[in-house]
């Protein structure tokens, strides 16, 4: 079921004025239908797990400096690579399996201590976003990279994982943002490009890398009204 702007403002208890500085600001997961903006449920669940580690104001306040910089998720799945045909098992096993293949492009994330605290917080609330997809990340990062990555993993086939529309998973992002508000803004930027059917369908074929970014440089400008840089 799909939220409106009013429906997302009594359900933060703020003003509608609110929330659309929240959408303008990329910091809350959302998309047009009709020249209007929605939410969708199951996202918007997810998206207040990740806030309770933040003040009531996370996401809210003025942007900083860093927070005005473009938000582009194709440039950075160019620098944190596509990975393929990850073998399925158990869901912990196959996220460190995706963690331990990026970790060849990114030296300097650390696998297994990653690992924890993204299943603690899989424990909290399936990070499968609908569609076959999730982005499995922790609920607070402890550390962070200097340039905001997107790792892009395709998994042998589709495998069970506790999503809210019951479908198998088999493709799986992984954000390492510069900072935590960035991971905010960068998962809800990519979560609203992937409302986006001709996106949806790109990211879950198993096509070079160089062929994804060149197709979402051109989707980012088209659906954001910008060229990402």
């Amino acid at each position: 079921m799909n939220l409106t702007v009013k429906d997302v403002a009594t359900l933060l208890n703020v003003s509608d004025k609110t929330i659309y500085r929240m959408i303008q600001n990329d910091t809350i997961p959302c998309f047009r239908v009709g020249g209007q903006w929605r939410f969708d449920r199951n996202e918007i669940t997810s998206w207040l797990e990740d806030n309770r580690s933040f003040s009531k104001k996370a996401g809210i306040d003025e942007p900083s400096s860093e927070d005005e910089e473009i938000i582009s998720i194709a440039e950075f799945i160019q620098r944190g690579g596509v990975y393929y045909n990850i073998p399925i098992g158990q869901k912990q096993a196959v996220i460190l399996n995706c963690l331990n293949h990026i970790r060849t492009r990114i030296p300097d994330i650390a696998p297994r201590k990653l690992l924890a605290p993204i299943m603690e917080r899989e424990g909290l609330c399936s990070t499968a976003v609908g569609h076959g997809i999730a982005v499995p990340h922790p609920g607070t990062f402890a550390s962070f990279t200097y340039d905001s990555y997107i790792a892009l993993c395709h998994l042998e086939q589709p495998m069970p994982f506790d999503a809210l529309d019951k479908e198998d998973v088999s493709t799986l992002f992984f954000i390492f943002p510069k900072s935590e508000r960035r991971f905010l803004r960068i998962q809800s930027v990519l979560l609203r490009l992937l409302k986006d059917d001709e996106v949806l369908s790109i990211v879950k074929q198993e096509l070079p890398r160089d062929v994804i970014t060149h197709i979402l440089f051109k989707k980012e400008a088209e659906i954001f009204g910008r060229l990402s840089l």
